[in-house]
């Protein structure tokens, strides 16, 4: 099979591409998990996006094929690169602190087999490699946020998804102008419902994500990803080639991106909620509502608090309450820079 256009010949297979940047701490494992699987990837490529650490030279030493970027330019365009660059016909992404699972080949060529989809997206693991509070937490919810998806989705998370490469090149693959690792991943799958494509998500193919977040680095994602959500949902809207079903920022079931309209709706209660319990000394009945809206934001929280209480036990699911609502403010002021930076400021990305 010939080259052409710049982009490679493929054959019948698989190429896994993991996307690093300065990731030596938690790289050594993905690889080690990925070349675990059995059967085996046909390929395994790393693009090492213009690392300061030795990540290049560890993928180097466990097998992998290594494709250095002379310049940083984010996880979209490093995993664009290795998608053009692959030599097999399907392409699976997963992230530098992310662990596959041994089967995970068999399972998704029995999916594409058996679904007719173009992509498969996986869900996280309810197994946290750390033990405090924030990694827990963190992880439960971007499980929970996961699973309470239908099995057709619009969307793409790449610690782990799967993908036939002609689709992928079809579709334009990850948005590039995204260069932070934020909602870059979630570029992808609006990209293939887009050109029509279609995603499916299982549930049986599980990842651990290997990451430990802090009270702090969890405020900073929270933030990140709330503001860059709502930048993307307002570009998605802009523009009118986009199928509705895709523009929408609320989808007929009621979701706002991957987050339900109750995850939404929290937001404005919590505020409600906060500020109001600071006019509490001007008189009773600023309390009385401040306790309402707080009822109401509990509410909107038990479905996600029975979670916990279900995985992890009735003290770990009450020191949620008031992790969520930390994350409910965090998240409205992410929500709000971003509308301003996008409508106001004309920063589109």
């Amino acid at each position: 099979m010939k080259e052409r256009d710049g982009i490679s010949p493929t054959s019948s297979g698989c190429s896994i591409i993991i996307p690093v940047y300065n990731g030596e701490k938690s790289l050594p494992d993905t690889l080690r998990s990925v070349f675990a699987l059995e059967p085996t990837a046909d390929e395994v490529i790393v693009v090492d996006d213009a690392s300061t650490d030795s990540s290049a030279a560890l993928a180097e030493r466990a097998g992998a094929r290594v494709i250095r970027l002379e310049q940083n330019g984010g996880p979209a365009r490093a995993r664009n690169h290795g998608a053009r660059e692959a030599r097999f016909d399907t392409l699976v992404f997963t992230d530098s602190d992310v662990l596959v699972p041994k089967q995970l080949l068999l399972k998704l060529h029995t999916l594409f087999v058996n679904t007719g989809a173009d992509a498969v997206q996986g869900i996280f693991s309810d197994v946290c490699p750390y033990a405090n509070y924030f990694s827990q937490y963190k992880n439960l919810y971007n499980r929970y946020v996961l699973m309470q998806l239908p099995d057709w989705i619009d969307t793409t998370f790449t610690s782990l998804t799967a993908v036939r490469r002609s689709a992928f090149l079809a579709c334009g693959g990850f948005d590039e102008n995204i260069r932070a690792a934020s909602v870059e991943d979630r570029t992808l799958g609006r990209n293939l419902r887009k050109h029509d494509f279609r995603i499916r998500l299982d549930r049986s193919i599980e990842v651990i994500h290997n990451k430990k977040m802090t009270v702090w680095d969890f405020i900073k994602n929270q933030f990140r990803r709330s503001r860059d959500l709502a930048k993307l949902l307002l570009r998605n809207r802009s523009e009118t080639a986009v199928p509705e079903e895709i523009m929408a920022p609320v989808d007929e079931s009621g979701r706002f991106g991957t987050n339900a309209f109750a995850t939404m709706i929290r937001i404005p209660m919590a505020y409600a909620a906060l500020c109001l319990a600071g006019l509490t000394g001007f008189d009773w009945i600023f309390a009385v509502f401040a306790g309402l809206f707080f009822c109401v934001f509990l509410y909107l929280i038990i479905p996600f608090e029975m979670y916990l209480l279900k995985k992890r036990g009735i003290h770990f699911a009450l020191q949620g309450i008031p992790v969520n609502f930390l994350d409910a403010l965090v998240s409205g002021l992410g929500v709000a820079a971003g509308l301003v930076e996008y409508s106001l400021l004309g920063r589109k990305y």
